[in-house]
């Protein structure tokens, strides 16, 4: 027989305050409540909960106090770091001035206008299971169009680089591609970012886990891999409402409340448009806590294969932030049993991808033997991690945070804030906002600067912990619902008619340029194509080849151009294009700068010395 759990759910924090709705765990969450407030802590936060739970209509006044009040605050801090801080500072920096500060000014505004004269609505959102798949099938159908329309059909990033990578690699049925012999001993020239360290080299591979190209790869075999992402979208949305029905079985409308949350999402939608693992590590986290919620033996040993395939999709650390809390629970409840269970199995997890990447560099040496094993297991990348930080970690994360905001549905901050409200005395809840907050601190420390991404990629995994604490919110919320129902629509509305076209209008600019760009360098009949490294703004990440270099022209470094490299391109009268500064400008004005000085320099010299080795050249311009 399942072991009964015994979260103080169901009814939340008005229910608490007003002893009306229900008995349940009535004893432990009164009088938890009430040292709270003796303690006189969280009174702003206790007041506006006695707001809500009043039973007298909500003025507009309240309600924009409510809901409109934080955001507007995001959206105030984020103008204040903007001018404080330029925006070729890095990349998370450029975000808060080009597109987040907007976003959160734009969706305040919004909520303000959603809020005013706003209707109740008495009736209850049905909450029938039809409506939320259809809510994952039009989410996914419109990742995989935007895909081709919005993203321009291009892997900007070496993460999304190097699982396209990977999944071509896999589909060949090899775990690591052999590299032609003119290359093992110049393979820096193609791009190694990322890759398993090799001197000389064999093969190569990236450095990742392998699961989510694995993924990409196993849906290759029988549709495009593009697919992978709108998939777990779908699939995201299931797990998602089955876990609603788990939690609050009795209330088909917190179902409802979480899907539309889920789909107002921009994150959640333009990240299914790439190669990221972030939308498989959604949909498996989420899976994994609805198994988790069932209590049985069978749906424990589910869970932890869904655990396996979640460690190993692309880094080790993701899953386990958000499965840790949730997991600690047992303990709570001296369910000895299960605990046991999932301790020895993630134990089991934990060493075999902690053991992966020593045994895949093997793979890629010429003998067989790891002689650079030491930089490719994890504790020694947590280690460079670490003594590579510059002291802008705050920095960064205050704009990630900004950034995850901004990404999401106009609602969910709000209703957020009342569900971490809500954790303070109810168990699972305070398991969800953990693995959230255990997250942004361990990030914080180990690697605050994101880079490219929608949203905070990081965070990604854990936006079901977020939506399923904005329900928790919106089941405290008790009598004053029915102006928060109509709320919850015109805000969906507005999300996706107009914050989300905006969201991509913006995600099409990013991209375009830079896919422009490598599809004309892919129509160039040249043999090679060399490009400087810092040329404009993440120019190395237009050095791109697949893994048997099978494709003409192959891209390469200029500044790993070696005298042997030269003399081997060149021996039989080789083509070769030098693509000089100008030919990117498309990139440095997006941007709005990051030309490198003495690039134009740099390319005529190669290109020079590429004549004088017997190359036939072409400056591109």
């Amino acid at each position: 027989m399942a072991p009964q759990w015994h979260w103080p759910v169901a009814r939340g924090a008005c229910s608490v305050i007003s002893l009306s709705s229900t008995n349940r765990n009535k004893n432990i969450s009164e009088t938890f409540f009430r040292r709270k407030l003796l303690r006189g802590q969280s009174r702003e936060v206790n007041a506006e909960l006695s707001m809500i739970c009043d039973t007298r209509t909500m003025t507009t006044k309240e309600l924009l106090g409510l809901t409109v009040r934080r955001p507007l605050l995001l959206a105030v801090m984020a103008f204040a770091i903007a001018a404080l801080q330029g925006p070729d500072a890095n990349l998370s920096l450029f975000f808060l001035h080009r597109q987040d500060r907007w976003l959160l000014l734009v969706g305040t505004v919004l909520l303000a206008l959603c809020v005013w004269r706003l209707p109740a609505r008495e009736r209850a959102l049905p909450g029938q299971w039809q409506p939320g798949l259809t809510i994952g099938i039009l989410m996914a159908a419109g990742a995989f169009v935007g895909h081709y329309f919005v993203l321009s059909g291009y892997d900007m990033s070496r993460d999304e680089q190097m699982a396209s990578f990977d999944a071509a690699v896999f589909a060949s049925g090899s775990l690591a591609t052999s590299l032609p012999e003119m290359w093992r001993q110049h393979a820096e020239a193609l791009n190694t970012m990322f890759m398993y360290p090799a001197d000389p080299r064999a093969a190569w591979i990236s450095d990742y886990l392998p699961l989510n190209a694995a993924l990409r790869a196993a849906i290759g075999l029988v549709a495009t891999p593009v697919l992978t992402g709108p998939l777990m979208i779908l699939l995201g949305a299931i797990a998602l409402y089955g876990c609603i029905r788990r939690i609050w079985p009795d209330s088909g409308e917190a179902a409802v409340v979480g899907l539309l949350l889920y789909a107002g999402s921009a994150q959640i939608v333009v990240n299914g448009m790439t190669a990221y693992a972030m939308p498989a590590h959604l949909a498996l986290n989420l899976c994994w806590l609805w198994l988790f919620l069932k209590g049985r033996g069978w749906a424990d040993l589910a869970a932890l294969a869904v655990g396996f395939v979640a460690v190993g999709l692309h880094q080790p650390l993701m899953h386990p932030m958000f499965a840790g809390p949730i997991l600690f629970l047992l303990l709570l409840e001296r369910d000895w049993r299960r605990a046991a269970l999932y301790l020895v199995g993630y134990a089991a997890i934990g060493l075999f991808w902690l053991w992966w990447p020593h045994w895949i560099s093997t793979l890629v040496q010429v003998d067989g033997v790891a002689q650079q094993v030491r930089d490719a297991g994890y504790l020694t990348r947590l280690l460079n991690a670490l003594a590579a930080g510059d002291g802008s970690g705050i920095a960064n994360m205050v704009a990630n945070l900004l950034r995850f905001a901004a990404w999401q549905h106009l609602l969910l901050i709000p209703l957020l804030i009342l569900g971490i409200v809500v954790s303070r005395r109810d168990r699972l809840a305070g398991a969800l906002a953990a693995g959230l907050l255990l997250t942004i601190a361990v990030m914080t420390v180990i690697l605050p600067y994101q880079g490219h991404g929608f949203g905070y990629r990081y965070l990604h995994g854990l936006i079901g912990n977020a939506i399923l604490l904005a329900v928790y919110g919106w089941q405290s919320i008790g009598e004053g619902i029915g102006k928060w129902r109509s709320l919850l629509i015109g805000t969906t509305g507005a999300s996706l008619l107009v914050l989300l076209p905006l969201q991509l209008w913006m995600a099409h600019g990013f991209y375009a340029p830079p896919a422009t760009l490598s599809a004309r360098i892919d129509g160039m009949d040249v043999d090679y194509v060399v490009i400087g490294e810092r040329d404009v703004p993440f120019s190395a990440d237009l050095i791109v080849n697949p893994p048997l270099i099978d494709r003409r022209p192959a891209r390469l470094l200029r500044d790993e151009l070696t005298p042997d490299l030269v003399k081997t391109l060149c021996k039989d009268g080789g083509t070769v294009a030098v693509i000089e500064p100008s030919f990117l400008e498309p990139i440095t004005h997006y941007y709005g700068f990051g030309r490198s000085p003495g690039a134009v320099e740099a390319s005529q010299a190669v290109a020079a010395g590429l004549r004088d080795a017997g190359c036939k050249v072409s400056l591109v311009q």
